[in-house]
């Protein structure tokens, strides 16, 4: 049974949703876009089952967690900072963090500034920050990938596009892609019907493109363990992003499945039981 909570860190108040006992070792699900925090609902439930403290947050600018005004509030700092002080506040670390697309970009970055506060990394579906951003600028195609995030650049557009006929293209996007059910499409359109609920999210993107470096800069090793997660099939984030993503790390493995951008909506159970094995191997890091 998932418990809702709201955690205030630095002044923005976080929605949070946990299950599992209180005392288990701590599971951390972050979402992307346009998700909210039930997109690892099947994960999380089945890994409670099995004795972790599973727990799951709306992110700054989504669903019922605050949604601050202007695009410089999320920026990656400021989002790295709410997970962080989200870990400390619960008494949660180390935790075995799991990120997908934006949430899979502020888990590489909060277990590259804060591996004190991570036992595991599990990234689903999204590269290394910083091989991305190499990809952007030396692969026209990763661009041409990436046609929508520059779209949602044009203050106004983006809102009157999305959230037309109540949200009609993102309600489409999760059907489709994430195989999302009716009733979890009903979830999403109850959240969508209040103000800022399409707006705040692609400030995540205007603050990217307005911060990224011109140059490209050392990548960080990433001395976490690290499961990286893929489907093949993504549309949107091409395949050869993910072995440059696994070699930035100390430990890691990578995992294709046959799938596209949501690998833990379309092979639920084969995403929970490669969870339930990486969290295993590092029970014992601290």
């Amino acid at each position: 049974m998932f418990r809702p909570q709201f955690v205030d860190v630095n002044d923005v108040l976080l929605h949070v949703e946990t299950d599992g006992p209180d005392d288990g070792p701590a599971a951390l699900f972050l979402h992307g876009w346009p998700d909210l925090w039930f997109t690892f609902e099947p994960q999380m439930a089945a890994l409670a089952v099995q004795g972790y403290r599973t727990l799951a947050p709306d992110q700054r600018g989504y669903g019922l967690s605050s949604k601050p005004a202007t695009v410089a509030d999320y920026e990656m700092p400021r989002l790295v900072d709410d997970i962080v002080l989200l870990i400390e506040r619960q008494d949660a670390a180390p935790v075995h963090l799991v990120g997908h697309d934006w949430g899979g970009a502020v888990a590489w970055a909060v277990a590259t500034e804060r591996p004190d506060l991570v036992r595991s990394l599990t990234i689903v579906n999204c590269p290394h920050p910083q091989v991305f951003a190499d990809s952007l600028r030396r692969k026209p195609f990763q661009l041409l990938r990436s046609w929508y995030m520059l779209a949602f650049q044009i203050p106004g557009l983006a809102e009157a596009v999305l959230g037309a006929r109540g949200g009609a293209v993102l309600a489409a996007m999760l059907e489709h892609g994430a195989r999302l059910s009716e009733a979890d499409l009903d979830r999403h359109r109850a959240v969508w019907r209040h103000p800022g609920t399409i707006q705040r999210p692609l400030f995540w993107y205007r603050a990217m493109f307005r911060t990224m470096p011109r140059r490209a800069a050392p990548a960080r090793t990433v001395r976490v363990p690290t499961q990286i997660i893929w489907g093949r099939r993504d549309g949107a984030l091409g395949r050869h992003l993910a072995e440059p993503s696994a070699a930035l790390c100390e430990r890691s493995e990578l995992h294709w499945l046959d799938t596209g951008h949501w690998p833990h909506r379309e092979r639920p159970g084969q995403v929970t039981e490669l969870l339930a094995a990486w969290f295993a191997r590092h029970a014992d890091r601290s």
